[in-house]
C-alpha cells in the first residue's frame, strides 16, 4: 500500500502541475489522507459497514472476511485512519428528489445522447449488485448497454486507479482531485458537454471549492444538472462561483454530519429556464409520491 500511495501522490501532483494548480500545505495533508482512504477502501467490497477499531472483535471479524486472512486483518489495525468501504450510489440525488436514470432517459430522447461525470466514483458500483434497479453508475451502464460508447458516455474520477478494464463508454479518470477536475478536459471530456455532474463524498472533502466549481461550470453543458454535497462554511463561496458560470440553485438540503449540505444546481440560459423549472416540478411530484408510499 505504501508503494501505491507514493505512485498516486506522484501522479496527482503531475496532473495538478499540468493545469498549473498549486496545493497548499494543508490541502496536501488532507489529500494524502484521502489517498490512503482510497487505497484502504479498495481492499473491501462495495458498501461494507466497517466497525470502529475500538470494537475489536467485530472489527477483526469483518476485516478477516474482507481480506481473506487473519494476518491481513490484524495488519489493518496499524494503518492510519478509519477503514471505509466505497460503493457509490445516487442517494444524495434521491434525497433531493432527482432520479438520475429518468433524467438520462429524458436527455437521450431530447438530445440523442447523454454524458455523465461522477467525482470520486471509486468502485463506481461496477462490482456491486447487478440485479437491483439502477441506483449507481453501474446501473446506468446496464440500463443503456445498447448505446453505451455511442450515445451514452459515463465518466468518473478517483484519487487512485481502481479498474484495469471497463465496458466501452465507461471511463475512469484516476489521480484526479475535485479541485483539479479541469484535467479531464484533456482526457476526452469536452468543455460544455456534460449533462450531469454528481459527487456523493469527494466534493465534500475538497478544501478549494472555487477551483472545483470553476472546472465543473466549464464542463457542464447549458441545461445541465450538478448535484453534490459540501461543508457548510463554503456555502457563500460556492454560490458566487455558481453564479459566475450561470448556474442557479435548484434545491438544497442540510443533512449534517459527513453529508453536510446537499445541493442541486442547474446551468441555464433564459431560453431553457422554463424547461428546467418543469424538470424540478416533475422531480418534486415524484418525491412527494415516493414519501407518501413510504
Amino acid at each position: 500500500m505504501f508503494t501505491a500511495a507514493t505512485q498516486a501522490r506522484t501522479a496527482i501532483l503531475r496532473n495538478l502541475e499540468t493545469i498549473d494548480y498549486k496545493l497548499s500545505p494543508d490541502a496536501w495533508k488532507v489529500l494524502k489522507m484521502g489517498i490512503k482512504r482510497d487505497l484502504q477502501a479498495q481492499v473491501l467490497r462495495p458498501n461494507v459497514p466497517v466497525p470502529p477499531r475500538r470494537e475489536l472483535l467485530k472489527y477483526l471479524g469483518v476485516m478477516k472476511r474482507e481480506t481473506g486472512s487473519l494476518r491481513k486483518a490484524i495488519g489493518s489495525l496499524f494503518h492510519d485512519g478509519a477503514w471505509t468501504s466505497s460503493g457509490g450510489s445516487f442517494r444524495l440525488a434521491e434525497e433531493l428528489g432527482f432520479d438520475i436514470v429518468t433524467e438520462a432517459e429524458r436527455l437521450i430522447a431530447a438530445n440523442g445522447g447523454f454524458r455523465y461525470l461522477e467525482i470520486g466514483g471509486a468502485w463506481a458500483g461496477l462490482k456491486g449488485d447487478t440485479t437491483s434497479q439502477p441506483r449507481d453508475i453501474a446501473g446506468l451502464a446496464r440500463r443503456f448497454e445498447d448505446v453505451l460508447g455511442r450515445r451514452v458516455f459515463l465518466h468518473f474520477t478517483n484519487l487512485t486507479k481502481w479498474h484495469s478494464a471497463l465496458p466501452a463508454g465507461v471511463m475512469e479518470h484516476p489521480f484526479v482531485t475535485a479541485a483539479g477536475l479541469s484535467i479531464v478536459e484533456r482526457q476526452s471530456v469536452p468543455r460544455n458537454s456534460v449533462d450531469i455532474i454528481y459527487s456523493q463524498a469527494a466534493a465534500y472533502f475538497e478544501t478549494d471549492p472555487s477551483s472545483f466549481m470553476n472546472a465543473a461550470g466549464s464542463l457542464l453543458r447549458d441545461g445541465g444538472l450538478m448535484i453534490f454535497n459540501h461543508q457548510p462554511q463554503f456555502t457563500d463561496e460556492i454560490a458566487r462561483c455558481a453564479q459566475k458560470h450561470g448556474m442557479s440553485l435548484l434545491k438544497s438540503h442540510v443533512m449534517g454530519g459527513m453529508n453536510g449540505i446537499v445541493v442541486a444546481f442547474g446551468k441555464t440560459t433564459e431560453s431553457k429556464s422554463e424547461a428546467v423549472t418543469e424538470i424540478v416540478a416533475a422531480n418534486d411530484m415524484r418525491e412527494t409520491e415516493r414519501r407518501r408510499a413510504i
